[in-house]
Order: C-alpha cells, then sequence, then structure tokens
C-alpha cells in the first residue's frame, strides 16, 4: 500500500502545482500590461482578465483540497469494507491532512479579500 500513498501524495503535489500555473500566468500578464505602452484602457482590461483568471486559480485550489477529502474518505471505508483497517485510518489521516490545506486556504482567501489592493 505504501505505492499507493505516495501516488497520493504525488497526487497532492500536482494538484498544488495545477492551482500555481495559472497564478504566474497572472503575474506575467499584469508584467506584460505594465509594460505595455497601449495606454490605460489596455491596461485594465488586461488586469481585469488578470483578477479573472487569480479567482479561477483560486476557485481551483479551494476545490482541490475538498476533491482530496472526498477521495481519501472513498478510500478509507473501502478498506474498512476490504479488512484493511491500518489502510483506512492511514487513508483518513491523508482526508485530515487535506482538510488542515483546505482551511489554510480558507484563511488565505478571507484574508486577501480583506486586502482587496493586494496584488497576487
Amino acid at each position: 500500500m505504501c505505492g499507493n500513498d505516495e501516488a497520493e501524495d504525488q497526487a497532492l503535489e500536482r494538484l498544488g502545482d495545477l492551482a500555481e500555473e495559472p497564478v504566474e500566468q497572472v503575474r506575467r500578464v499584469l508584467k506584460e500590461a505594465s509594460q505595455s505602452s497601449g495606454g490605460a484602457k489596455q491596461v485594465r482590461q488586461h488586469a481585469t482578465g488578470a483578477r479573472e483568471r487569480a479567482a479561477l486559480a483560486k476557485r481551483r485550489e479551494l476545490a482541490a483540497p475538498a476533491r482530496a477529502i472526498k477521495l481519501h474518505e472513498q478510500a478509507a471505508e473501502l478498506q474498512e469494507r476490504l479488512g484493511h483497517p491500518e489502510w483506512a485510518a492511514k487513508a483518513r489521516g491523508h482526508a485530515e491532512h487535506a482538510r488542515e490545506l483546505q482551511g489554510l486556504a480558507l484563511e488565505e482567501q478571507r484574508e486577501q479579500e480583506g486586502n482587496p489592493g493586494r496584488r497576487v
């Protein structure tokens, strides 16, 4: 079952990487927009698009732990039914870790909403 734990850890890392990719794209677009000579209107359009992409990235970031929690809980139930309580306990531990990550992401979101001028 060790390989399964490793696969789950890799999947969680990949989900985190996927959430970070749009944020990096937003940073690049903001940098390009600020360097653009197209005027204030173009900068505002880029900034609006960047904010929309940042919001999408945040929704994905918040959805990843929720999916992980659900999958780990399902795995725990399956392991219980198959008679592997130690594996079920590990899966529940992974679900708890995902809950902690979700809590951190929600806390960060509340902080960002409280500081609307904060840059991504």
